[in-house]
């Protein structure tokens, strides 16, 4: 079956000496694997190698058996985010937002709203020249990869005995806590069942509740935030995303 649509590549790994394999992010089709038979070659149907974040229209068949990398048959490249490479914090947050983005996508799986937020952030990110507003950007798309794949944290209420979370106790006796493994909040009633979990003062509850403070909040609280979007994509992945290194600073 022969398949148009919109993609960016997530990743992109030399085959042979004129081939490759790529994953690719697809508008319409979720995440697709490919191979680009020829696409190292000079002259090629493709505009050249395949790099990643490369952007366009592709044409790309799929095999009925499934399991199969879908064959690569037409890619227009357009050098919509080769200004990236200027700015090494922007760089690091689009590499990171593709790494987390292909871990967490199954295979033709269609998010079209996560493609237009992944563009949309990747287009912010290099246009961005503060190290503040690129790691507001990156815990945006962060927020909303969870979201989209089914694993949005729920931080309005205990997940163990859903009472409230008073988001006004900064300093108080009674701490809230964020358990990776239950997905939420948890209470300082409950807190003491769950092993697994990390203190959170409440003023990043409220600014994780309320994404539109992202972009005003200020460098400390940002990476106390990433800290713990750090934490919990290791939780759920079972190892340390390979990016988070740049982000633990």
């Amino acid at each position: 079956m022969q398949i148009k649509d919109t993609v960016i590549c997530l990743r992109a790994v030399n085959y042979s000496e004129t081939s490759q394999v790529v994953t690719l992010f697809t508008r319409d089709s979720g995440k697709v694997g490919a191979m680009a038979k020829g696409s190292r070659r000079a002259k090629s149907s493709f505009d050249g190698p395949i790099e990643l974040f490369s952007f366009g229209d592709v044409v790309f068949t799929v095999k009925d058996s499934g399991g199969q990398l879908a064959i690569l048959t037409e890619f227009g490249q357009q050098p919509r985010f080769r200004m990236l490479s200027q700015n090494l914090g922007a760089l690091n947050a689009a590499l990171f937002a593709a790494e987390l983005t292909e871990k967490f996508l199954e295979d033709h799986d269609p998010h079209p709203p996560l493609f237009d937020k992944l563009i949309k952030f990747l287009e912010m990110v290099q246009e961005t020249k503060e190290d503040s507003q690129i790691l507001a950007w990156l815990i945006l798309y962060q927020i909303r990869l969870l979201e989209e794949t089914g694993v949005g944290l729920m931080l309005d209420a205990c997940v163990n005995c859903s009472s409230p979370i008073n988001q006004n106790s900064v300093g108080t006796a009674h701490p809230t806590y964020f358990s990776s493994r239950e997905n939420g909040l948890l209470c300082s009633g409950c807190e003491m069942a769950f092993p697994e979990k990390r203190a959170i003062d409440s003023t990043l509850i409220d600014i994780l509740n309320s994404p539109a403070k992202l972009p005003k909040t200020d460098m400390k609280q940002l990476k106390q935030i990433e800290q713990l979007l750090i934490y919990h994509f290791t939780e759920l992945l079972h190892k340390p995303p390979r990016m988070a290194k740049y982000f633990k600073k």
